[in-house]
């Protein structure tokens, strides 16, 4: 009987987010979706509410705040302090569009399903690790839709985001079953690690990824980072803080081959430093930094961790 190989990496952390999916035509077409259709109930405008989306957005800091209807200023104009109207009618039916294109577009890369399997059955007790600057809960949420949250060991993202209120009669704007959810921090039946980070562990910065490294044993001494495998697609916030800390930087270079007309609606409704922040736009930039290995595919991995033609 042939002896099992063994992993040249104790670890990989991954990121998600135009890593294992392609998060930017989702989250475009996913939204447009939601936008075209509050403005439909309330007589307004995908333009209008596009702007005003971008205001709430700055206000909370991250562009997957999932309370955003209850938030835009002509929703809040339009139902005033009728808090039912406002949950059955702009909020539930924006949710359900933009669940129903999510359905259709939110998929993996192609190769990303079965590489992750095949890593599972040739290293069953390698550590495959999630860290994302999404809300954990919005991160756990698009990997059970992704059909992926089985293949990690842990899944390490920022806060949750805060509930809305109205500020007449302080009501919660939330449907009961959703705040429930979201009170119970659901975990999609994870058996695994959940680690939330504080907000200024967001990447660039190293603790996020300083944290797993600690968590796993394998901060110090610091030659055992060079067993942790890191997988990002933006050179400065990903590669950047890998090669500060040493470990292994991969970069998924395919997660930056990005459509210039979804890229420009994404820029209608989202703040500059939340486009900067959650999409690499690729471009001759000397000063950027220079990844260990380059992933033209997820697929990739698998010659990197030995198991391609196995």
């Amino acid at each position: 009987m042939s002896k099992r190989k063994v992993s040249p990496y104790q670890l990989v952390v991954t990121d998600i987010d135009n890593t294992v999916f392609d998060w930017v035509n989702y989250y475009v077409a996913s939204f447009n979706a939601l936008l075209d259709t509050v403005a439909g109930v309330i007589g307004s405008t995908r333009e209008v509410l596009a702007a005003e989306a971008k205001d709430v957005f700055t206000t909370h800091g991250s562009i997957e705040y999932p309370f955003l209807i209850q938030e835009l200023k002509s929703v809040n104009e339009f139902y005033g302090s009728n808090i039912d109207a406002m949950l059955n009618e702009a909020v539930f039916k924006g949710r359900e569009a933009f669940m129903k294109e999510a359905s259709r577009v939110l998929k993996p890369y192609q190769d990303v399903h079965r590489t992750l399997s095949e890593i599972k059955r040739h290293y069953p007790d390698l550590p495959i690790i999630a860290l994302t600057d999404a809300p954990r809960y919005v991160a756990m949420w698009k990997l059970n839709k992704l059909g992926l949250l089985e293949f990690f060991h842990a899944v390490y993202g920022l806060p949750d985001p805060r509930v809305p209120t109205c500020e007449v009669n302080r009501r919660v704007k939330v449907d009961p079953e959703i705040l429930l959810k979201h009170l119970q921090q659901s975990n999609f039946g994870f058996k695994g690690r959940i680690r939330i980070l504080p907000d200024d562990y967001e990447k660039p910065g190293v603790r996020g990824l300083k944290t797993v490294l600690m968590d796993y044993e394998l901060d110090e001494p610091v030659e055992h980072r060079k067993s942790v495998l890191w997988i990002g697609d933006n050179l400065r916030k990903d590669i950047g803080l890998g090669n500060r800390l040493g470990v292994r930087s991969a970069w998924a270079e395919y997660g930056t081959r990005l459509d210039q007309g979804i890229l420009a609606s994404l820029a209608l409704f989202s703040p500059t430093q939340n486009v900067h922040k959650n999409v690499y736009i690729k471009a001759d930039d000397p000063a950027a930094p220079k990844p260990s290995v380059v992933f033209a595919a997820f697929a990739d991995v698998l010659k990197e961790l030995g198991i391609e033609g196995k």
